[in-house]
This record gives C-alpha cells, sequence and structure tokens, in this order.
C-alpha cells in the first residue's frame, strides 16, 4: 500500500476521526469545514479488480459525507442513513483525492435531506441525494 504523505492532501483539509470500525475501510479520511467537506486519498486499498477505486469505497464516502455535509463539517451526529441513492458518472483512479462537496436540501428537527457530488479535482465522478435521520440519544 501507498503510504500518504501530509504533502499529497491538498491545503484547507485536516484529518477526519473514524469513530465506525467499518468506515476504517477506507480510513484515513481528510475533513473539511468552509466549505463542508469529507475525502480520502485513493490508494491500492481502495481498488477493484479493474484497478480503479471500488465503488463500495465510493459510496461508502457518499454516505459518511451525508453526515458532514448536514453538521457543516463540524462533527459526524448520531444517527443513521434512510437512503441513499447514488449515479456513478465515471471511475475514480488511484492517487486521486477524491472529496464530497454538497447542500442540505432541507432540514426537519430530525430528517435532514442532504445532495452532493464525489470529485476529483474539477471531474465529477458521482452525484448522490440522501434522508439521514438525526438521533436525539445516543441509542441508535
Amino acid at each position: 500500500m501507498t503510504e500518504q504523505k501530509q504533502d499529497d492532501i491538498p491545503e484547507g483539509w485536516s484529518p477526519f476521526e473514524v469513530k465506525s470500525h467499518y468506515s476504517q475501510s477506507i480510513a484515513p479520511m481528510y475533513v473539511r469545514r468552509d466549505p463542508p467537506g469529507l475525502a480520502f486519498l485513493a490508494n491500492e486499498s481502495h481498488s477493484n479488480l479493474n484497478g480503479v477505486v471500488h465503488g463500495g469505497a465510493l459510496a461508502t464516502l457518499a454516505d459518511i459525507s451525508l453526515f458532514v455535509l448536514a453538521t457543516g463539517g463540524n462533527s459526524a451526529m448520531n444517527g443513521a442513513t434512510l437512503s441513499l441513492n447514488m449515479n456513478y458518472l465515471r471511475p475514480g483512479r488511484l492517487g486521486q483525492f477524491i472529496h464530497a462537496e454538497g447542500r442540505i436540501v432541507r432540514e426537519g428537527s430530525s430528517i435532514i435531506f442532504v445532495e452532493g457530488s464525489l470529485l476529483a479535482g474539477s471531474e465529477e465522478l458521482i452525484t448522490f441525494n440522501g434522508v439521514i435521520k438525526r438521533f436525539r440519544s445516543r441509542e441508535s
């Protein structure tokens, strides 16, 4: 696996604390607060048999991004994804810094609608939209 160096990470991005065991599969990740976003530097651990970024790695990044975008990049809220719809437009390549950008479409007291894109530079790889449920307590 290729070692990632801070020099490979664009300015404005900082390490994201990964709390979920499953999310460790695409770590390390990076967060940006203005504008909010989440990212990873694609490496061999993200690849499929065709030598491009596995769609599941991109789906995981999009899923976690729903929460980062909903909180303005401040923290991951306690909640669950109710739905996630994705359109794969082009493959991610190893070595690319792949990042999510997006916005809250509508927010209620516990339901939040988010839309966004995964990009490599200015090239759009995926569009996504999702609905998340915010939990009031640490119970899930």
